[in-house]
């Protein structure tokens, strides 16, 4: 322990009972003169006593300091940090899982495309009847609705409307495994008889109250007619500039495509490797309004054509957006029609 006293620079530790002879004997062995030797000569420390003293090394004295200021230094981190922590180091917390209230929320939602579907079969049921057949009416409605709810739903029996199509829509959650469908419905009203029989065709707003029941998803009671949307600006952004040259160019070619289309023989007309759907039978081209190619450049072009289609003794005009590309054969080449879609503004 006395080197490690030396390295703290602690004070020499003091001599327990018994030690302060031997440090008596050891300082007269060093002081009291030898009988055979000269008057003013001492005798060395015995050497089985180790009382020699040697001088230290510079060497020796800087690696004692630097191992002092290392002891210290150890000593200091463990009184800051405490012991105990390098002995049962502290483990870093769990994270925290963030709630996603959004994901709390949908475990309460209905279903939105089972509900879509109940809705619309519903929907047909209850806005399709016929004072002949009342309880045709109740018997489809009662495969939807939950246990308990009055069929007849608030009809009083006369009447008669049919009903042509039925489209579901928005799903509107309103917590609780509940929500409102909204059905837009095609209907035919049938009024009067005989001669003064009349139809009239309409569509209606429907809003059906679902929830989510004992395995799927029911109707919950009345629904409700809603107000059907109505018309909205829009603003179509400026087209190209025309190229009037190339127009002109390929105008006959156009007309000469949609001729075949609506004869079903459009391959023979369409450009190598198109792949554009007949028509159908029934259809003839009665004129091509008008034929625009948007300003460009390369060997696929754009343009638009105005179309008027017969149907029987009717007529109607349509905007088509046609695609040209420039083939080539041999030295020669033309523009073909490789697609045609509807115009978009």
């Amino acid at each position: 322990m006395s080197a490690l006293r030396k390295m703290l620079n602690l004070p020499p530790k003091e001599p327990k009972g018994g030690d302060e002879g031997i440090t008596a004997v050891a300082d007269a062995s060093v002081e009291a003169p030898s009988p055979e030797a000269g008057e003013g000569r001492g005798t060395r420390a015995p050497a089985a006593l180790g009382w020699a003293e040697e001088e230290e090394s510079s060497g020796r004295s800087a690696a004692r300091k630097a191992g002092r200021v290392a002891i210290w230094l150890v000593i200091g981190l463990a009184a800051f940090t405490g012991v105990r922590t390098w002995i049962f180091p502290t483990k870093p917390p769990a994270p925290v899982e963030q709630a996603d209230p959004q994901a709390e929320a949908r475990k309460n939602n209905v279903p939105e495309a089972e509900a879509q579907q109940v809705a619309a079969r519903f929907a047909r049921s209850y806005m399709n009847w016929n004072a002949q057949e009342p309880d045709a009416r109740a018997k489809e409605l009662e495969a939807d609705l939950a246990k308990g709810i009055d069929p007849k739903l608030g009809w009083n029996g006369s009447g008669v409307q049919l009903v042509a199509q039925t489209i579901p829509g928005t799903v509107t959650q309103v917590g609780g495994k509940r929500a409102r469908v909204r059905v837009d419905v095609r209907v035919s009203t049938v009024t009067g008889s005989g001669k003064n029989q009349r139809t009239a065709t309409s569509w209606r707003g429907l809003e059906v109250p679902v929830a989510q029941g004992e395995g799927r998803v029911v109707v919950t009671g009345q629904p409700a007619m809603v107000g059907m949307p109505t018309a909205a600006g829009y603003k179509a952004p400026e087209g190209p500039e025309a190229d009037t040259q190339l127009a002109g160019m390929t105008r006959e070619t156009v007309k000469d495509f949609l001729k075949s289309w609506a004869l079903g023989s459009e391959d023979q007309a369409a450009a190598p490797g198109a792949d554009i759907e007949p028509l159908g039978s029934g259809l003839a081209l009665d004129t091509l309004d008008s034929w625009v190619v948007d300003a460009g450049t390369g060997d696929k072009r754009s343009g638009t054509a105005t179309v008027r289609w017969k149907l029987g003794s009717a007529q109607i005009q349509q905007t088509y957006q046609i695609t040209l590309t420039k083939v080539s054969a041999s030295s020669a080449s033309r523009w073909q029609v490789e697609a045609v879609n509807a115009k978009t503004a």
